[in-house]
C-alpha cells in the first residue's frame, strides 16, 4: 500500500542528487522498491552530478519530472544548487524537495542553502523543503564516525557537554523526502527531529558496541577544532559552516523538538533506544 500523502504521482520520473549519502541512498532504495523510476546522482554515481561542474546538467535533468535535492553545507558552491535548481525548472520538472539543515530559514538569503530553499519556492508550483537536525546515522556511517576513527574512538566537537540536539533518525527524513516526492505536500515546510533532546554524550554512552565506531566524546574549544579538521583536510569553508552549525547547538537551537515527523508522516518520530536496538552489530 503506499504511504501517508503517497499516491498520485507515481509515474513521475524521479532525480535523487546525494544519491550515495545517508538519506540520498535510502530515498533512492525506497523509490527503486516501489518500482518507481528514479536516477541516483552523485560525484561517485554512474549519473555524475558535480556542483561545481555545469557541463551535464541539461542531460541528467531531461525528461525528470521530481527531483529530490540535498543541499551540502559549506562548500562554497556559489549557489550553484539554486542554479541546478533553476535548469530543473526550466527542463520541465514539476515538484521540487530539498533537504536542508535545521535552522537554515534563520540564515542569510544569499547562503548557499537558504538560496536553494528560496529558489525552489520561486521556480516550483510544487515544492517542499525539509529542515533536518543532525542525524544518529552520523554516529554510524556519516561524518562523526568519520572523525572518531581518525582519534582511536574519540568524537572531538567544538559543543559544551550539556549541549542539547533533538537527533533526527535518517529513515525518517527519508521517509518525509518520498512522501513529498510523491504525495500532497506542495507548498510546505518541515523541520525534521527526533522525539527526544539528547547531549553527544548520550547519544555516544547508548551507541557503543553497535555499528558505531564512536567510544567517547570530547568538548573541544573552535581553534583546536578547526586545526584539526583542517588536519583532516576539511576546507574553511566547511569548518567555518560546522562550527556555525555547533555554535547554533550551544546556543540552544538545536534542542527544540518539533512535530515535523508526525506531520509529514502521521506518525511519531523513530527514538533512539530503537535505533540502537537495529544497529547492533
Amino acid at each position: 500500500m503506499p504511504g501517508p500523502g503517497v499516491g498520485t504521482l507515481y509515474s513521475m520520473s524521479t532525480l535523487v542528487t546525494g544519491a550515495t549519502g545517508i538519506v540520498g541512498s535510502r530515498v533512492l532504495t525506497q523509490l527503486r522498491s516501489r518500482g518507481l523510476s528514479a536516477t541516483g546522482a552523485s560525484r561517485t554515481s554512474t549519473t555524475r552530478l558535480d556542483w561545481t561542474d555545469t557541463s551535464n546538467w541539461d542531460e541528467i535533468l531531461d525528461g525528470v519530472e521530481n527531483v529530490f535535492v540535498v543541499t551540502p553545507p559549506g562548500k562554497a558552491l556559489g549557489n550553484r544548487v539554486a542554479g541546478f535548481l533553476e535548469r530543473a525548472a526550466k527542463a520541465g520538472a514539476a515538484n521540487a524537495v530539498v533537504l536542508t539543515d535545521m535552522g537554515t530559514e534563520h540564515a542569510p538569503a544569499d547562503s548557499d542553502q537558504r538560496a536553494a530553499e528560496l529558489q525552489a519556492k520561486d521556480l516550483f508550483d510544487r515544492w517542499t523543503v525539509l529542515r533536518s537536525n543532525w542525524l544518529f546515522q552520523d554516529f554510524t556511517e556519516g561524518m562523526f564516525a568519520t572523525m572518531a576513527r581518525s582519534r582511536n574512538g574519540r568524537l572531538e566537537l567544538p559543543v559544551k557537554k550539556k549541549t542539547g540536539i533533538s537527533f533526527v533518525d535518517a529513515r525518517d527524513v527519508a521517509d518525509a523526502a518520498v512522501a513529498a516526492l510523491l504525495g500532497d505536500h506542495g507548498g510546505r515546510d518541515y523541520t525534521l527531529t527526533g522525539p527526544q533532546t539528547l547531549t553527544f554524550r548520550e547519544v555516544v554512552k547508548q551507541t557503543r558496541g553497535t555499528e558505531s565506531p564512536v567510544w567517547k566524546f570530547k568538548s573541544l574549544d573552535r581553534g583546536s577544532f578547526h586545526s584539526r579538521a583542517a588536519d583532516r583536510g576539511m576546507s574553511d569553508r566547511y569548518v567555518g559552516s560546522l562550527s556555525e552549525r555547533f555554535a547554533a547547538a550551544d546556543a540552544g537551537r538545536a534542542a527544540e523538538v518539533t512535530e515535523g515527523v508526525y506531520e509529514a508522516l502521521r506518525r511519531e518520530p523513530i527514538p533512539l533506544a530503537r535505533f540502537v536496538r537495529e544497529a547492533v552489530l
